[in-house]
């Protein structure tokens, strides 16, 4: 791996292998000391499984071979790497949205941002910590990367990509169960209101056992990883009902996440179930 060369970038695909892995967890690392100052809980961040962000890793890549020969040029490094870091940010957050139907990040509570993709706050943010990484980070990066040798740091290249393979078949596979359950979700609370409008106060068994399946795909909505990692995650299809189920993890509701129908026929079966016990 390490004498193949990559003319136009300068580099052997060794190097840029080990770039790319050290950016990516160390992106990771960010991700969750960010995420656990705001919560006071370790939280596993990222689109995959593993302790790794690539969106970090193929972004400094880019960043560091589009704007190393403007280093002593603070100020056009400075307004490049924002427009650099805002424009790879939009572009991975609208590819997402359109492979897998969902918002994974959303600034629309910020200033001056575009659709929730992008904010000025985050992006000038990004154009600081660009400086540092091209200035002062990167350079000590590539001395470290020379001294890896080549044998060991080929078996370790292969057993981390190898990792990573299995993670995102394995992430793309939580994805799909994902939005499988939300549409299973939404589904059954409109059966559960249709049923409850035409039985009135006599519950039937059915009803009960949708209510059972309601509840315990919630939970599986509610201990999902994606939603720890993504707080922000908004479904594209069924983001009303997500929304329902995530306000329920903090016990936040307001009247435009209210899923009356649902909770109507909660009510029912709750007063059904009590009144069985009632009678008992």
């Amino acid at each position: 791996m390490q004498h193949i060369y990559v003319g136009f970038l300068g580099n052997t695909i060794f190097e840029l292998y080990f770039y790319f892995l050290w950016w990516a967890v160390f992106g990771w690392f960010l991700e969750v000391v960010d995420r656990t100052l705001e919560t006071g809980g370790f939280e596993n961040r990222g689109f995959l499984n593993g302790p790794i962000c690539p969106i970090y890793g193929f972004g400094v890549i880019i960043l560091t071979h589009a704007l190393s020969p403007l280093k002593g040029h603070f100020v056009l490094l400075y307004i490049l790497s924002v427009a650099i870091c805002t424009s790879f940010e939009l572009f991975v957050g609208v590819l997402l949205e359109k492979m897998f139907h969902a918002k994974w990040w959303d600034y629309s509570e910020e200033k001056f941002n575009y659709r929730g993709f992008i904010c000025l706050r985050i992006s000038l943010l990004w154009g600081v910590g660009s400086v540092l990484v091209i200035c002062v980070v990167q350079p000590l990066v590539e001395k470290a990367v020379d001294r890896i040798p080549f044998l060991g740091g080929n078996i370790f290249a292969g057993i981390i990509m190898a990792v990573i393979i299995v993670d995102i078949v394995a992430t793309l596979s939580d994805i799909r169960q994902f939005n499988m359950r939300l549409k299973q979700i939404d589904y059954i609370a409109c059966l559960l209101h249709d049923k409850s409008v035409a039985l009135g106060e006599n519950i039937s068994d059915e009803v009960l056992v949708l209510n059972a399946k309601y509840e315990k795909l919630s939970e599986q909505i509610k201990t999902s990883r994606l939603v720890k990692a993504f707080p922000t995650m908004k479904p594209i299809k069924y983001n009303r009902t997500f929304n329902i189920i995530k306000n329920k993890i903090s016990n936040k509701f307001s009247p435009e996440d209210y899923d009356e129908k649902y909770e109507n026929t909660r009510l029912i079966i709750d007063g059904a179930a009590e009144g069985q016990e009632t009678n008992i």
